[in-house]
C-alpha cells in the first residue's frame, strides 16, 4: 500500500453515511481512500511528505450527490433575472424594465422563478403585462419550469400567432379572442425556447459559476439533466479542462434519442464524466396543475393535469432505450403518470432488463400501492426531491385533505424496498442538500408517518445516487479503494436536533483527493 499523501484525523468519520459506525482518521493517496481507522494507527502511516488535516472533532461524510439538477439552468439563473422573490406582477414588470435599461433593443430578457401562488394578483403574468415593461423580447419561466410567459416581441420572433396550433403535450394559452396571451405550458415552451440565442461562452461561464457554488455546498457528484448537445459538449469540454471538479452523470433529453447510438453505449466504469440516462417527460408539475392525476385537482375539479406522452409514444422510446442500453429517467409526478411509467417499463424490459439498466422515475410525488409493489419487483429507482415538501405549501389546496397523506411517500417506498435517490431539481429548489435532508426527516407541513430517518436521508444523498449512476464501485462510501470525495461538516447530523439539520454547514469539500474549499 503506498504511503498516504493526505491524512484527515481527530474527526467523526462515517465511511457509510447511512450507518452510525464511525472512525477517527482517514488516509488518502492521490485520488483514492487507502485506509481508515484510529488516530494512532492512521497517523502512524505518515511520512515527511504526508499532509495532515486536524479535523478538531468535526464530522466527515462521503461526498454528497445531487441526483436531479439542471446545472445550466441554475448557472443561467445566477447570471440572469431571478424572480423567485417577486411578490407581484408589477414588481416583475419593474425588474424587467430595469434589466433592459443598459441593453440593446434586440437583447433578450431571460428569467425564471416567478410563482403565481406568491404573487399578489394570484395569476400568471401575460404578454400584455410584459409589453408594458419593455419592447425587448422577454421570456420568463415559472419556478417549476413547466410554464413560461413571453411578450409580443418574443412570440413574434418565434412565429407564434393566432393561427399557431398547440404542440403535442403542450398548450398555448389564449385570451377570450383566441389570441395567444403569452403563457405557454409544457412542450409549447419549446416554441419560444428554440429561438433564444445560445452562446457557448455564456453557457460555459454559467456552468462553471454554478459548479463553484455547488462545491461550497458539499456536492461532489451531479446527475445533470441536459437540454441540448451544445450543453453536453460545453460540459464535456469544461471537464477536460478541469474547470468543473464534480463527477458528472449526464442525462440526455428524449429529443436526442435518435443520436444515442453516436454517443456509444453508456459507461459503467464510474468515470468522472459519462452519459448514461435519457430523460422523458410524462407530465408536468403540481404547482402548474399539469401533473397527471388519477382524479381531478381539488382546487380545479375541471382538470386532472396532462400526460405529455401517450402510452404508444412512451413504449416506442422505451424500445429505443432497450436497443441502445440506456437508462430511462422518466419525469412522472402524478399517480396517473407514475402508473403509466411503471406499466411500460415492466412490459418493455421485464425484471431482468429493468434491474440491469436501473431505470428511474424522476419525482415520484404520488405513487399508488400497486405501482410501489411493481417498482420494487422491477427494481425501479425513485429519484425524489425532498425540498418539495417544504416548498409545496399549497399542496392541501391542490390535492385536498384526503389525498395529502399520499404526497411524497418516502418512508412507504423505503419500506417497500424501493431505492430512493435524492436531488434538488435546482433551480426549482434550493440546491443545499441539508435543506433536502431536513425536509425528508422533518416533513414540515405534512404528516409524520412518511418521515425518513437521518440515516435513510443521508443514504439517499450518498450511496444510493452512486448506484443510480452505475458508480457504486467508485463512489458513495469512503471505504478503501473508493474515490476520495469527502465533505467536512461543522456538526454531526446524527447528534443534532431535527430542527438543526438544515443549519448544518459544509466546512471543507474534497473531490478526488483535492481540497477545494
Amino acid at each position: 500500500m503506498p504511503d498516504p499523501d493526505l491524512i484527515l484525523h481527530n474527526g467523526r468519520i462515517y465511511p457509510d453515511a447511512g450507518s452510525r459506525t464511525r472512525f477517527e482518521a482517514l488516509a488518502l493517496w492521490r485520488s483514492m481512500v487507502t485506509d481508515i481507522g484510529s488516530n494512532d494507527r492512521i497517523l502512524g502511516l505518515r511520512t515527511k511528505l504526508t499532509r495532515t488535516i486536524n479535523l478538531r472533532g468535526r464530522t466527515v461524510l462521503p461526498g454528497l450527490h445531487d441526483s436531479h439538477i439542471h446545472l445550466l439552468n441554475y448557472g443561467m439563473l445566477l447570471r440572469t433575472l431571478d424572480l423567485s422573490r417577486s411578490r407581484s406582477i408589477e414588481e416583475i414588470k419593474r425588474r424587467v424594465a430595469k434589466w433592459t435599461t443598459a441593453r440593446r433593443p434586440d437583447s433578450w430578457v431571460l428569467g425564471r422563478g416567478w410563482d403565481d401562488e406568491r404573487l399578489r394578483e394570484h395569476r400568471y403574468p401575460t404578454r400584455d403585462d410584459l409589453d408594458h415593461a419593455t419592447q425587448n423580447p422577454v421570456f420568463l419561466k415559472r419556478i417549476c419550469g413547466h410554464i413560461a410567459v413571453a411578450n409580443s416581441a418574443a412570440l413574434t420572433l418565434a412565429g407564434v400567432d393566432d393561427s399557431t396550433l398547440d404542440t403535442a403535450g403542450g398548450q398555448i394559452v389564449r385570451d377570450p379572442r383566441g389570441r395567444p396571451n403569452g403563457v405557454l405550458k409544457e412542450t409549447a415552451i419549446e416554441l419560444v425556447e428554440k429561438v433564444v440565442p445560445e452562446s457557448m461562452d455564456e453557457t460555459k461561464k454559467a456552468l462553471v459559476y454554478a459548479s463553484r457554488r455547488l462545491t461550497r455546498l458539499g456536492l461532489t457528484s451531479l446527475h445533470c439533466i441536459i437540454s441540448s448537445l451544445a450543453e453536453l459538449n460545453a460540459l464535456r469540454e469544461l471537464k477536460q479542462e478541469q474547470k468543473i471538479p464534480q463527477s458528472i452523470y449526464a442525462i440526455m433529453p428524449a429529443k436526442l434519442a435518435d443520436r444515442l447510438a453516436s454517443l456509444g453505449r453508456p459507461s459503467e466504469m464510474g468515470d468522472a464524466f459519462h452519459v448514461g440516462g435519457v430523460k422523458l417527460y410524462l407530465d408536468g408539475s403540481l404547482g402548474a396543475r399539469t401533473a397527471a392525476l388519477n382524479g381531478p385537482y381539488d382546487d380545479d375539479p375541471t382538470s386532472s393535469g396532462m400526460l405529455v406522452m401517450s402510452h404508444e409514444e412512451l413504449a416506442e422510446m422505451a424500445s429505443k432505450a432497450r436497443e441502445s442500453e440506456f437508462q430511462l429517467c422518466i419525469h412522472a409526478i402524478g399517480d396517473k403518470a407514475v402508473d403509466l411509467a411503471v406499466q411500460v417499463l415492466g412490459d418493455t424490459f421485464g425484471i431482468k432488463g429493468c434491474r440491469k439498466l436501473r431505470h428511474r422515475i424522476e419525482h415520484s410525488s404520488i405513487v399508488s400501492e400497486e405501482s410501489m409493489t411493481e417498482m420494487q419487483r422491477l427494481g425501479i429507482i425513485a429519484s425524489v426531491q425532498p425540498r418539495f415538501i417544504y416548498s409545496d405549501k399549497w399542496a392541501k389546496d391542490r390535492l385536498g385533505r384526503g389525498r395529502l397523506p399520499e404526497l411524497y411517500p418516502f418512508a412507504s417506498m423505503n419500506r417497500a424496498g424501493i431505492m430512493l435517490t435524492a436531488g434538488s431539481d435546482c433551480p426549482v429548489e434550493d440546491p443545499n442538500p441539508f435543506e433536502g435532508i431536513w425536509s425528508a426527516v422533518a416533513r414540515p407541513g405534512l404528516d409524520n408517518k412518511e418521515r425518513l430517518t437521518v440515516g435513510e436521508a443521508l443514504t439517499a444523498y450518498t450511496k444510493n445516487p452512486a448506484y443510480a449512476s452505475f458508480s457504486e464501485q467508485f463512489r458513495g462510501t469512503l471505504t478503501p479503494g473508493k474515490v476520495a470525495d469527502i465533505v467536512v461538516l461543522d456538526r454531526d447530523p446524527y447528534e443534532v436536533s431535527i430542527k438543526c439539520l438544515r443549519e448544518i454547514r459544509v466546512v471543507r469539500t474534497i473531490i478526488g483527493g483535492k481540497v477545494l474549499s
